[in-house]
């Protein structure tokens, strides 16, 4: 057939092969035993991280991607060329729509289902538990467990299904919102090859320390910053941290705008912060995967994740006044299904987290403990039309870099902020933040004293602070 295909004749087809494997023996000749076990190691690292960012054994990644189910891009990073672009053009949902399609919901402790397909189930995540995909995550029957008490409440086909459960991706165990199962293996390993190609649209809303943006803007942008998973031998220390270098740190890509600003005041109770402080809820979509992407990111810009214990370590005690948890969840999935028409699924704002915005905006009016207004769980939708939309204004802030030394890889590299102009609508303007290695001489270190952003704001593993 494939001679037919080809017009080649059986002998010449033939003769081609022969010659295709003994080119192909010739240049395994050129390699030593321990050179060509190198590069078996080498594959086998690469459908390790390539499967593990998806929760994806690299055995069954690569099978997946044997049999053509993967997108097996050498570079999956479809949006990287021009910023504008990036900063511009990439889909987002718009605010009046954030929740649009979520079912309501009164309680944050159990699992709700949000939406269904031939082929997927989606379903909400309280805060609390947890997604593990190992044997013992799998099957553990634990009220903890979210896999457990999801096959519980929901029934699905991949129940029993001994490899995944259907389980697509994993949310932290901090984490609320939407979680994607598939009700076959087959459609596990297709949301995996979409996710691994990036096109999986991933939204989520998080609370800030600070004033994101300050009083002019502008309040969009976009994070380029490289990131390395960080896990010692016996777990004790587990994060992320930044790293420039090909060999260690992975693409990680985050876009941001803000919702609302909140000031609120060191009074009362709150007396013990001393000072003001300035709240940011912004909406996020994540363009890859990484472990704590969005908490290092926000970390990075300078404005913490409010709650958060590792990247925000200095103001946990003071956060513990306002919010329950780490304020983070995620609000919308969005991706092409098997039979090519689009999945959505949306989660309203964990009631906890709602009772928070509420708070907040009391707070920030100056309002008395009997003079809270409105229903018990209003929803993220009318707590944004309680309040307003930062305006943004001509501004004036400057283009800035740091030269810093990564003390994961021992090279220099440059942390970088600046606006960035739509050339279509000068008056649209965003931040696009970047991470690049140092080119040529440094000249002596710099660890970005007086800057109020960059890679000198985040946490720090023990090994490397030395």
């Amino acid at each position: 057939m494939w001679s037919q295909d080809l017009n080649l004749s059986d002998d010449e087809l033939q003769r081609l092969g022969r010659e295709h494997f003994r080119d192909q023996f010739n240049y395994l000749q050129q390699f030593s035993p321990h050179e060509l076990e190198r590069l078996e190691e080498f594959r086998s690292e690469r459908y390790r991280r390539r499967g593990g960012e998806c929760g994806l054994d690299h055995r069954d990644y690569q099978e997946a991607a044997d049999e053509h189910i993967l997108e097996e891009e050498e570079d999956p990073y479809w949006w990287r060329g021009d910023p504008e672009t990036l900063c511009f053009d990439l889909l987002s949902t718009s605010e009046e729509n954030l929740t649009h399609g979520a079912p309501t919901t009164m309680q944050w402790w159990d699992v709700e289902l949000l939406a269904e397909s031939a082929h997927f189930v989606a379903l909400t995540k309280p805060a609390g538990m947890f997604v593990v995909t190992d044997e013992r995550g799998l099957w553990e029957e634990s009220a903890t467990n979210f896999i457990h008490v999801a096959h519980r409440r929901v029934e699905m086909p991949t129940r029993f299904e001994p490899r995944q459960r259907g389980i697509c991706h994993r949310l932290d165990s901090h984490t609320s919102g939407v979680q994607i199962f598939g009700k076959s293996f087959d459609d596990f390993k297709y949301f995996v090859g979409q996710n691994s190609s990036h096109r999986v649209q991933k939204e989520y809303i998080a609370l800030l320390e600070g004033r994101l943006g300050g009083e002019d803007g502008p309040f969009t942008g976009v994070i380029d910053v490289p990131m390395k998973k960080w896990q010692d031998f016996v777990r004790r220390e587990f994060g992320s941290v930044t790293c420039t270098k090909e060999s260690q740190g992975r693409t990680a890509v985050t876009w941001y705008s803000v919702l609302r600003h909140w000031r609120v005041p060191a009074v009362g109770r709150l007396a013990f912060w001393g000072q003001d402080r300035w709240f940011t809820l912004v909406q996020l979509r994540i363009l890859t995967g990484r472990t704590h992407q969005i908490r290092l990111h926000m970390a990075f810009l300078g404005h913490p994740l409010v709650g958060d214990i590792k990247y925000n370590a200095s103001r946990y005690e003071h956060d513990c006044a306002v919010v329950p948890r780490i304020f983070l969840h995620c609000l919308r999935m969005e991706f092409q299904d098997v039979d090519g028409e689009t999945f959505t699924a949306a989660s309203e704002l964990a009631p906890d987290l709602q009772m928070v915005l509420c708070e907040l905006q009391r707070l920030s009016e100056g309002h008395d403990e009997e003079e809270r207004k409105g229903e018990l769980f209003p929803g993220l939708a009318k707590i944004l039309q309680r309040s307003k939309a930062p305006v943004a204004k001509p501004s004036a802030q400057e283009d800035e870099s740091i030269r810093h030394f990564c003390k994961n890889c021992g090279e220099y590299e440059v942390a970088e902020r600046r606006q960035i102009h739509d050339r279509r609508a000068d008056e649209r303007r965003a931040m696009y933040w970047r991470m690049r290695p140092q080119e040529g001489e440094v000249e002596g270190p710099s660890d970005g004293r007086g800057k109020s952003w960059g890679p000198q704001m985040l946490w720090v593993p023990t090994e490397l602070q030395n």
